[in-house]
């Protein structure tokens, strides 16, 4: 199953999103995931997990890209070129974006890489722009679309203009549900923001605003807040049933069930 990730402007907490719905479909589904990522100069995935670029030059993305010119490299091989993410089972990232390699060359590379990696779930945190020819293969490529979202009414207005122009009937198209990021009920309810914005409500669900989302972030050590949310801590634990129902929608609309740890 394949999951893109899509925001319809910047800075509205897209990889975020990517990442901590990548760790939990790996951790509490006990699914094979790979998240990936659109843009060569993406460096946020990296950056949140504290990953460290790989020296072994075999591994290189340069290498991959002359592989697959030659037509050296077969689909079932490129997990060889993912990375594991150290105390995290299931889950593996494969880092295209490189100073080494051209746009041109990266769009090839990710092309490749979606279509053919063999993990149960694959997310792509979708950085590009909408009609960017990369964009457009990643979301004709997924089984998903999970679209991120504020409260900011300067989102609602892109979200209009998007309906204008068709880019929200493409979308439905392949299937669309939507995350809230850095939801607070101050600004006002969660069912008031999706009928403001007139969404439908049950294709919606949020993630609280929480600063140790963000203090783990700027650590590089996101993938430490997992367990404190799962065992409901007390600093998190509205993060809990957040994140439970956002694999629900995600999980129903693939055709999948479910399963949350019991705290």
């Amino acid at each position: 199953m394949k999951i893109a990730i899509i925001s319809p402007d910047r800075k509205q907490g897209g990889t975020t999103i990517s990442v901590m719905l990548a760790l939990a479909l790996a951790q509490t589904q006990n699914l094979t995931t790979c998240l990936t990522y659109t843009g060569n100069d993406n460096k946020a995935v990296a950056s949140f997990l504290g990953l460290k670029t790989l020296e072994d030059k075999t591994r290189s993305l340069t290498q991959v890209i002359k592989l697959l010119e030659a037509n050296a490299i077969s689909g079932d091989e490129i997990s060889d070129y993912c990375l594991k993410l150290p105390g995290v089972p299931n889950l593996q990232i494969i880092d295209t974006a490189s100073d080494t390699i051209s746009n041109e060359d990266n769009t090839k590379l990710l092309k490749f890489v979606i279509e053919n990696l063999n993990h149960e779930m694959v997310i792509t945190d979708v950085a590009t722009e909408i009609y960017d020819e990369i964009t457009r293969s990643v979301i004709d490529n997924s089984d998903l679309v999970v679209m991120v979202l504020t409260q900011s009414r300067d989102v609602a207005d892109k979200l209009k203009y998007w309906e204008s122009v068709g880019v929200m009937d493409y979308l439905n198209k392949k299937g669309l549900v939507f995350i809230f990021n850095q939801f607070d009920p101050y600004v006002e309810a969660f069912r008031d923001t999706t009928k403001r914005i007139n969404l439908r409500h049950r294709r919606c669900a949020k993630i609280s605003y929480n600063a140790f989302i963000k203090r783990t972030s700027n650590m590089g050590k996101l993938q430490t807040i997992l367990p404190y949310i799962i065992d409901k801590d007390p600093r998190v634990i509205e993060l809990n049933n957040d994140l439970k129902e956002c694999l629900m929608i995600i999980l129903a609309n693939l055709g999948r069930k479910t399963i949350w740890p019991q705290g």
